[in-house]
């Protein structure tokens, strides 16, 4: 009777734990083709040296394995399908790495990092010496494309748990590491996928001097590229900045054109790195009188005395007193003379910027009000935009501060220009106080995020000049309990109101051609919809987890499924549909076929 390949891959590492190199090699004929021996394989180079290694490859063993759900299984593996196609890569077994020191790596998965191995003899197997796995390696680099062993992986996780005599040998045989990981670490427009979550994951639990020597040793593979800055990576990296070494790499290593420079000074001042400051003067970060008061200020309210001290001292060093008490008198005069409504005034509140046309695009609110009006012209350029996240109580906009992130979430009340057409992305996202807006009759698009979280918000009308309804708009507005959609509107995207969950009823105008998938979804009191004459098409889970007793779906909706394909699988209420609710629908329409086709409660709306 023929074994099963996973009574076969057991078998054969059982004997490169406990048998003989020629054992193993007449096991292995017996035994035919071995799909998994991959970790056989694996634990010859961490156990029992280049012998056994040399005689599993003769016999045709490989660190390749099938890419099937079967085979991730029953070996508990990664197979290179999910996750961000991690695979398992038991040529890693080599490395001096154990269970306890994985902090965040992938590829392990299945793999038994033990110290020894248990023999049936009694006496265990230890882990192989340095010299030995040197011979291993040689073995393995010899026969690379055989056995599908990737040395440039096994470079990349060697430099991060100092293997350096693997790091060595490696460089040797001329070994660099993958253009993915290159790729991962410098290109600011590569995905933050599986291979970037690791990166960050292990580079985050690295203590703070295997970190400066695996960053200095993954920047000689770069090729003189610096690494990607990102928000994410600079936190988990400003809590060393304490030693300056790794400050000082910091700067000289990462890309610079997203680094804020002052919330990095704050930073160092949280922490009390006062060594770094002197790297921040050196750098003439500092270059203000204003900046540099203001950061006298925030060290002293947040109790940083060494930081206090050299900023102080820096004070003292580079200021020139008199110059500066002149030009804080003039300023102060020519506040007091300044019109409210001047350039000069305006400026002081708002940035902005010119669009392609001429107006005005808005792109922070720099004031301390809560209720703000947004001008309609300044000077003579007429406001016609909010831009990304220039309300926003997120990160969305890199010019906005900390202090100003703070502020906008306080606001209550914004009044917009007649003249505004156009809102961004982000543009009022993450503002839990907003209680009052009107969007004016105008606005044309209001894009993706717009209005997310503004948890406060109890109402919001969308003028009829509005063409489009972004995606996820209104999401997560857990107090909002009305909404008037205007005739005019011909799209709401996807999300665009999930999980309003006090919203009771809704009115669709006929002008709206496509509901978005999801649009309703998670709004749990949602009790009424009404969809004009006119609508066409209703995306996928529009209604999912609302407790709709009617809805009205006119003839003109044609599609029910995202797809042209008729009713299909299509889930317009999730799973499950209210047991309670009833839908009103023309005779022989689509939405009656739906219905019967779903054994969902109708009635044909000409029997009203």
């Amino acid at each position: 009777m023929e074994l099963p390949q996973e009574e076969r891959a057991a078998r054969l590492q059982k004997a490169v734990i406990n048998s003989s190199v020629e054992e193993i090699s007449k096991l292995y004929d017996e035994l035919g083709d071995v799909e998994m021996s991959a970790p056989a394989l694996g634990l010859a180079c961490r156990f029992r040296g280049i012998d056994v290694v040399r005689a599993l490859i003769q016999k045709g063993a490989t660190f390749d394995f099938p890419s099937k759900r079967r085979i991730e299984e029953t070996y508990d593996c990664y197979i290179g399908r999910k996750c961000g196609n991690r695979r398992t890569n038991y040529s890693l077994y080599l490395l001096n790495i154990f269970e306890e020191d994985l902090r965040g790596a992938y590829c392990f998965k299945g793999m038994t990092l033990s110290h020894s191995a248990e023999r049936e003899t009694g006496e265990p197997l230890v882990f192989l010496p340095d010299d030995k796995r040197i011979e291993v390696l040689g073995c393995l680099l010899e026969n690379r494309e055989k056995i599908s062993f990737h040395p440039e992986e096994m470079l990349y996780y060697a430099i991060y748990f100092g293997e350096t005599v693997i790091v060595e040998e490696l460089k040797r045989y001329g070994v660099r590491i993958s253009d993915v990981r290159v790729r991962t670490m410098t290109d600011v427009d590569a995905l933050m996928d599986a291979y970037w979550l690791e990166y960050i994951t292990m580079t985050e639990l690295l203590d703070n001097e295997d970190y400066f020597r695996v960053m200095q040793q993954l920047a000689a593979e770069l090729d003189g590229k610096l690494f990607r800055y990102t928000e994410n990576l600079y936190e988990v990296t400003k809590k060393r900045f304490y030693d300056v070494r790794v400050f000082e790499f910091f700067l000289a290593h990462f890309q610079p054109e997203k680094m804020k420079k002052y919330e990095i000074i704050r930073g160092l001042i949280e922490i009390d790195a006062a060594d770094a400051l002197s790297v921040v003067e050196r750098e003439k970060w500092i270059v203000t009188p204003k900046k540099r008061d203001e950061l006298i200020a925030y060290a002293s309210e947040n109790g940083r005395t060494e930081s206090l001290a050299w900023l102080l001292d820096y004070k003292n060093r580079t200021a020139d007193f008199a110059v500066e008490q002149e030009k804080a008198e003039k300023k102060m005069m020519r506040e007091l003379n300044m019109a409210p409504d001047s350039v000069a005034a305006l400026k002081k509140i708002w940035s902005y910027r010119k669009r392609e046309d001429g107006t005005l695009l808005i792109t922070n609110y720099k004031g301390t009000d809560t209720e703000v009006t947004v001008p309609e012209k300044i000077g003579k350029g007429i406001v016609t935009g909010i831009g990304t996240g220039a309300f926003s109580g997120g990160y969305s906009n890199p010019k906005v501060t900390e202090e100003q992130v703070e502020q906008h979430m306080r606001i209550t009340k914004i009044i917009l220009p007649k003249t505004l057409q156009y809102i961004g992305e982000d543009a009022f996202c993450k503002v839990p106080a907003l209680k009052e807006i009107d969007i004016p009759e105008g606005v044309e698009k209001i894009d993706d995020y717009a209005f997310w979280k503004c948890e406060s918000l109890k109402s919001i009308t969308i003028p009829g000049s509005v063409k489009k309804i972004g995606k996820y708009v209104f999401e997560d507005c857990i107090g909002l309990e009305k909404v008037y959609i205007n005739e005019g509107v011909l799209e709401i995207g996807v999300y665009a109101f999930q999980n309003c969950s006090v919203l009771k009823s809704i009115a669709i105008p006929g002008t709206v051609k496509k509901l978005g998938a999801s649009v309703f979804e998670g709004c749990i009191r949602l009790e009424k919809a009404y969809i004009g004459e006119g609508v066409l098409e209703i995306g996928e889970f529009a209604f999912s987890n609302c407790m709709l007793k009617e809805i009205r779906i006119p003839e003109s909706v044609q599609n029910l499924s995202g797809t042209t394909e008729g009713i299909g699988t299509h889930r317009m209420f999730g799973y499950s549909h209210p047991p309670k609710m009833t839908v009103y629908c023309p005779k022989g329409s689509k939405a009656e076929e739906y219905c019967r086709a779903k054994r969902i409660s109708f009635r044909n709306s000409e029997d009203d």
